[in-house]
C-alpha cells in the first residue's frame, strides 16, 4: 500500500465526522438566527412607541434569550469537536508519513471529537424542550385572550 493510500485510508473516517458535524452546526446555526431575529422582533415590540409593560413579552424574550445561550455552547461544542476530528485526522497523516506510533493522540482526539457531540446534543435537547416550554406558554396566553374576548364561552 503507497503512503498516500494509507493517509487517505486513515483519514477518511475523521473527514467524514467532520462532515456530518458540520451539517449539524449548519442546522443549529439556522436555529441560532431564528433566536436572535425573534429576541430583535420583542424589543422592538417592546420599545416606547409599544408597550409600557407586558410581563408575556419580557418572560417571552428571558426563554427565547436562554435558548440562544444553549444553542451557542452546542455550537461551540460542535466547533470543537471538529477541531478534534481535524487533530485526528493530522495525528493520522503525520503517523503514516513518519512511520510513528500516534495511537493514544488520536484515540483521545476520537473520544474528545465524539464526547464533544454528545454534549453538543444535550444541549440541543435542552434547547427544544425550552423552546415547547414556550409553545405551551403561547398557546395558553391565547387561551387566556380568547376568554378574555368571548367570557360565554368557558
Amino acid at each position: 500500500m503507497t503512503l498516500f493510500h494509507e493517509i487517505l485510508v486513515n483519514a477518511l473516517t475523521p473527514i467524514a465526522l467532520i462532515s456530518g458535524v458540520g451539517m449539524v452546526m449548519l442546522c443549529m446555526v439556522n436555529r441560532y438566527n431564528h433566536c436572535t431575529d425573534r429576541i430583535r422582533q420583542l424589543i422592538k415590540f417592546r420599545t416606547p412607541e409599544g408597550l409600557a409593560e407586558e410581563p408575556l413579552i419580557d418572560t417571552e424574550i428571558h426563554l427565547v434569550f436562554h435558548r440562544a445561550s444553549l444553542l451557542r455552547r452546542a455550537l461551540l461544542a460542535m466547533a470543537l469537536s471538529a477541531a478534534s476530528a481535524g487533530c485526528l485526522v493530522a495525528a493520522g497523516a503525520i503517523g503514516s508519513m513518519f512511520n510513528i506510533d500516534v495511537l493514544v493522540p488520536a484515540a483521545l482526539s476520537l473520544i474528545a471529537s465524539v464526547s464533544l457531540i454528545v454534549l453538543a446534543t444535550l444541549f440541543y435537547a435542552l434547547e427544544v424542550r425550552l423552546s415547547l416550554h414556550a409553545l405551551s406558554l403561547a398557546i395558553t396566553d391565547l387561551k387566556s385572550q380568547r376568554e378574555r374576548k368571548d367570557p360565554s364561552s368557558c
